[in-house]
């Protein structure tokens, strides 16, 4: 395992050499791609968007019951957390508000980095609501902190959004390397969906659990870190899957079409290896 800071970055060493294969949102291994990147997606992490719009409890939503789209108009004039100015989760702010016939401004954006700074910026009223990863939803529901107001693993927001379920974070590799390497591609792949379906199996939860404290902490300012960490493992080990829809890397592209972040469609059938597992 090596560490990089970002998606982007990620790409960045995997194209000069430096890693063989890489992590990162679908939407930004295409991005790379159609910049001249050569690199294909070779398995999945997470099929389905991983994001979910919180918002602080106490702010008024009057429109919540009623769903997308009326219940985004109560996010008019609030600040949002996003990971960074120009992030994907900025991006999708933007879409859902779109696809609630406001415009993408009618809110501010704020850059409060990730789920453990931006749960502080909440907390401290710096923002309003976050367009945010785990593990920010489930600290806020554990300590009662705040409310979802779009979860888009379950398909709610727009369609263009829900449209991405099912091929949205991914892993990567230089298409030359896939093509001088493919026993260990195919033994990645292997290997990928051999633990993956460990941790789908409720019955290895506990031992998920241990594993899971051995190498994950929870920072010692959280209340409840014990019981967050135990919420999270038994909400998000279901979630994980390696298969990769194309239908969904195609709304990948035209999503990315629609947001003028790249020019030319991206075709599945090659930005997919041939033996990625499909659903």
């Amino acid at each position: 395992m090596v560490k990089i800071p970002s998606g982007p970055v990620g790409l960045q060493a995997l194209v000069a050499g430096s890693l063989d294969v890489t992590f990162a949102s679908t939407e930004v291994t295409m991005q790379a791609a159609s910049r001249g990147n050569d690199v294909q997606l070779i398995v999945g992490h997470s099929p389905d968007n991983i994001y979910t719009l919180s918002v602080k409890k106490g702010v008024p939503l009057p429109n919540k019951e009623k769903g997308f789209p009326t219940s985004v108009q109560d996010l008019k004039g609030l600040k949002v957390g996003v990971t960074a100015r120009g992030s994907g989760t900025e991006l999708q702010t933007r879409a859902v508000l779109t696809g609630a016939k406001m415009s993408a401004d009618d809110v501010t954006y704020v850059a409060v980095g990730g789920p453990g700074t931006a749960y502080g910026s909440m907390l401290s009223g710096q923002i309003d609501a976050g367009m945010m990863f785990e593990p920010f939803r489930t600290i806020c529901l554990v300590q009662d902190t705040c409310v979802d107001l779009l979860d888009f693993a379950r398909g709610e927001g727009p369609a263009e959004i829900s449209a991405l379920n099912g091929a949205f974070e991914t892993y990567a590799a230089r298409r030359n390397f896939i093509e001088k390497n493919p026993v260990v591609i195919d033994a990645f792949i292997q290997a990928m969906t051999e633990a993956t379906a460990w941790v789908n199996d409720p019955a290895n939860q506990v031992e998920l659990l241990e594993l899971v404290k051995k190498r994950f902490q929870l920072g010692a300012d959280i209340a409840d870190a014990d019981k967050i960490l135990e919420e999270l493992v038994r909400r998000g080990a279901p979630l994980y899957g390696v298969s990769i829809d194309r239908g969904a890397v195609k709304a990948f592209s035209d999503y990315l079409i629609n947001a003028g972040l790249i020019t030319d469609p991206v075709d599945p059938e090659s930005f997919v290896y041939r033996k990625a597992p499909t659903p």
